[in-house]
């Protein structure tokens, strides 16, 4: 699996097609009320469609860094407990598959690891396909220090406990800015809807105040710079939000 791409199924196509069909309504209704509008930004469907597709990436790759870390965890508990570095990783797949099941991300890429592994590849070659598959900067490092390892006869056990040390720096480093984030993340939403209940309120409790605005072209004008503001200001937010270790 290339973990830089993902393929929608058709449900979640259709899902998320539903989706912004809601959201194009309601974005036409309080910024232009017209059907017309509905009808023309049908066509960034697929930029939404998209967007979201790379926001399913991000997050299958945050699934993958977890189980990963886990995964190596488990490794080391194994090296310790005496057992060769191939069969570590066959008794980490126990850990992980009853963490995580065994249809999780990581005990798939094991399963596939111990077939290449029975047909002659070697568990190094293995990693290094996988970290290139995974696109994820702590795999890589790993399966390039692994290597280095394998061909310098380095100690394993060592060097995957400086792994797991490392590691777990990071996640702890991320959590605790996941905790500061998230009431900032919150305020975020919540600020990004405001703008739309304050048109709606205005639309239904002050009768005709917005209508010069709807049916002709200064008030089509203003309101497509509002909503070009709206959009990229909404944006805008998300990126600062997202904060990468």
């Amino acid at each position: 699996m290339n973990y830089s791409v993902y393929k929608l199924s058709p449900r979640e196509t259709l899902q998320l097609f539903l989706i912004f069909v809601l959201l194009d309504g309601l974005l036409s209704f309080l910024f232009y009320d017209s059907p017309i509008a509905f009808v023309l930004l049908l066509p960034t469907a697929g930029l939404y469609i998209g967007r979201k597709r790379d926001e399913l990436i991000r997050r299958r790759g945050k699934e993958l860094r977890k189980e990963f870390r886990d995964l190596i965890l488990a490794v080391s508990t194994a090296l310790s407990a005496g057992y060769s570095i191939e069969n570590s990783f066959r008794e980490a797949y126990k850990d992980v598959s009853g963490l995580y099941g065994e249809n999780s991300l990581m005990c798939r890429e094991l399963k596939g690891f111990f077939r290449q592994i029975e047909i002659g590849v070697s568990l190094e070659r293995v990693l290094y396909e996988f970290s290139e598959r995974a696109g994820i900067d702590e795999i890589r490092d790993f399966a390039e220090i692994f290597s280095l390892a394998k061909r310098n006869g380095g100690d394993f056990s060592e060097m995957i406990q400086k792994t797991v040390s490392i590691l777990s720096g990071q996640e702890e480093t991320e959590r605790e800015i996941e905790v500061l984030l998230s009431g900032k993340k919150l305020e975020q939403k919540i600020m990004g809807v405001i703008p739309l209940i304050i048109i709606l309120y205005l639309r239904f409790s002050t009768g005709g105040f917005l209508d010069t605005l709807y049916h002709n072209i200064t008030g089509v004008i203003i309101m497509s710079v509002c909503l070009v503001i709206y959009v990229l200001s909404y944006l805008l937010a998300e990126r600062i939000a997202a904060i990468k270790v």
